[in-house]
Parts: structure tokens; C-alpha cells; sequence
């Protein structure tokens, strides 16, 4: 990759080797196509990273989903077991009420009234004791495991709508889904009816960006990242300069970070418009993003910014 001014004065670092194509020849490829098929490559490829994002995205709801059900079967596990437990100690009060009903504890009063000497009175009072401490702790035992299930319930409510809205959200990502596939496809017949040289340039794109972005990384819906401008017109192949995976740098060029922003995807930024991340650098790494202007005093003036990046879905 060549060397590209940035406001910084540090430079975008060279991607790994590619021994099909290097990056001149790529560069050479491109420079013949016109404006029109060099745009068609890139809504191509930002299409394909669109459609890898959202099998990506329909992977981790289906997770997600699986992770709701294994909850709801321990609440549900949970819930049973307390309504056993409450089951049991309420069986218990009941048959103790009964008890003192048929008996009564006036028979305890009795026997300790009627206690012959100081040994039968004490013995008398310590059931009497035992008979209300019990009575209580049983109350008590009832009303705590009454407040868990009441917890354990409500948690199980809040789940299984969670569990509905993850459903649909799964849904409607399967539809948005087929809909970029149609679109992929139909942009893919109209690249076969375009000259040879499109179709050879569409696929030494695609395995540079294969050769240089990592598996399994999927964009939210929005980003919030530090953004920094750069200039590409002050050298390098073409009198301008070249992006890690071949494209022309130019305003709508962004560089990123490719384990956070997947490489061909189409994003918006608000007071720059709609870009496409097919650009990496050394220094670009985490939450930061480059972006490409037409004059240096473009990138003067936009200078350093924390900003957010959306994904562009049509």
C-alpha cells in the first residue's frame, strides 16, 4: 500500500502479501475500469459484507435465543420446586391449625395452671413455646419462599416476552436478509454482462479483503468511534493514492479497524454521507476510523471529531 498523508503525518501500514495480484496490479486493473464499473464493484462488495453482517447478526439471535429457553427451563425447574416446598409447609400449617383447634393450646394453659410443683409448670410453658415458635416460623418459611416465587414468576414473565421480541427480531433479519441475497444476485447478473476485466477485478477485491479481514466480526447497528481525516492526492500510484484492498482513496473512502467495521461495509456518517470501509492502517485500531477527503483543507477542517458510524442496510 502506499504511503497516504494523513493530518497525523503517520502512514497507513501495507497489508499482508498477496501472491495472486499485488496491489499495483490491482491498482492498474482499476484505473482502466470506468466510474460506472468501478461503482458497481463497490455496491457489490459492500452488498456480500452487508449479507456476511446479517448471517452473522441471525447467528447470534439464534444464540440468543437458545440462551432465553435454557433460563426459562431453570426458572421453570425453580418455579416447581418452590411451589413443592410451599406446597409442603402449607399442608404442615394447615395440619398444626387443626391441631390446635381440635386440642387447643387451652389445654397447655390448663395443664400449666394445674401443674402439681415448678416441674410440670415449666415443662408445660416450654411447649406452649415451642408450639407458637414453630406456628410463627412456618408463617414466616411461607411468606419469604411466597416472595421468591413471586420473583422467579415475574422473571419467567419478562423472559418469555424477551424471548418473543428476540423471535421476531430473528425474523425480521431473516427477511432483511433474503432481501440483500436478491439484491446481491441481481447485481451479480448484471456484473456478468459487463467486459471480462470487471469481473476479474470483482474477484481479485474479494481475495484481498479475504486475505485481510478476520472471521466473525459483526457491526452494530452504530458506532461510536474517534474519527481523523486524510488526504490521498499528494502521491502514489495513479496520482493518488491506493486503499488496502485496491479501490481508488477518495472521499467515501474510510479506513478502519476490520475486527470492529468488517471490510465492504457501506456506513453513514453524519457531515460526510455515505462511505465504504475498504481501507485498513497501522494506527487505525479499535474505535478509530480515517476518512478520506478530496483537499487537504477538507481534512484540515474536519480535523479530529468522536462521532458515530451507522450501518447503511439498503
Amino acid at each position: 500500500m502506499v504511503a497516504i498523508i494523513t493530518l497525523t503525518t503517520f502512514t497507513l501500514s501495507s497489508p499482508k502479501k498477496i501472491d495472486a495480484i499485488t496491489l499495483k496490479e490491482l491498482s492498474n486493473e482499476i484505473s482502466q475500469l470506468s466510474s460506472e464499473e468501478e461503482s458497481l464493484i463497490e455496491e457489490i462488495i459492500a452488498t456480500e459484507s452487508l449479507i456476511e453482517i446479517k448471517k452473522n447478526q441471525i447467528e447470534e439471535l439464534i444464540g440468543t435465543i437458545k440462551k432465553i429457553e435454557n433460563e426459562l427451563k431453570e426458572l421453570d425447574v425453580e418455579r416447581k420446586d418452590l411451589e413443592k416446598k410451599l406446597s409442603i409447609k402449607k399442608d404442615e400449617l394447615k395440619s398444626r391449625i387443626i391441631y390446635s383447634y381440635k386440642y387447643g393450646n387451652d389445654n397447655v394453659v390448663k395443664m400449666m395452671v394445674s401443674a402439681r410443683d415448678i416441674n410440670e409448670f415449666i415443662t408445660s410453658l416450654y411447649i406452649l413455646k415451642n408450639i407458637m415458635k414453630r406456628d410463627a416460623e412456618l408463617i414466616t418459611e411461607i411468606r419469604l419462599d411466597k416472595e421468591v416465587y413471586d420473583r422467579v414468576l415475574r422473571k419467567s414473565e419478562e423472559k418469555k416476552k424477551q424471548l418473543e421480541a428476540t423471535q421476531k427480531d430473528q425474523q425480521d433479519e431473516q427477511k432483511k436478509l433474503e432481501v440483500t441475497l436478491q439484491k446481491g444476485n441481481t447485481l451479480l447478473e448484471k456484473v456478468k454482462g459487463e467486459k471480462s476485466s470487471v469481473q476479474k477485478t470483482l474477484a481479485d477485491i474479494r481475495a484481498r479483503i479475504a486475505e485481510i479481514q478476520p472471521e466473525g466480526v459483526t457491526l452494530a447497528g452504530e458506532w461510536k468511534v474517534v474519527a481523523t481525516a486524510y488526504y490521498a492526492g499528494g502521491g502514489g500510484l495513479n496520482g493518488d493514492g491506493v486503499t488496502a484492498t485496491g479501490l481508488r482513496a477518495r472521499k467515501g473512502i474510510i479506513a478502519v479497524d476490520p475486527r470492529l467495521i468488517p471490510l465492504g461495509t457501506k456506513l453513514y456518517i453524519e457531515g460526510y454521507g455515505q462511505a465504504l470501509a475498504a481501507d485498513t492502517g497501522g494506527w487505525i485500531k479499535g474505535d478509530r476510523v480515517d476518512l478520506c477527503f478530496d483537499s487537504l483543507d477538507e481534512c484540515y477542517r474536519y480535523g479530529r471529531r468522536k462521532i458515530y458510524v451507522y450501518l447503511v442496510e439498503n
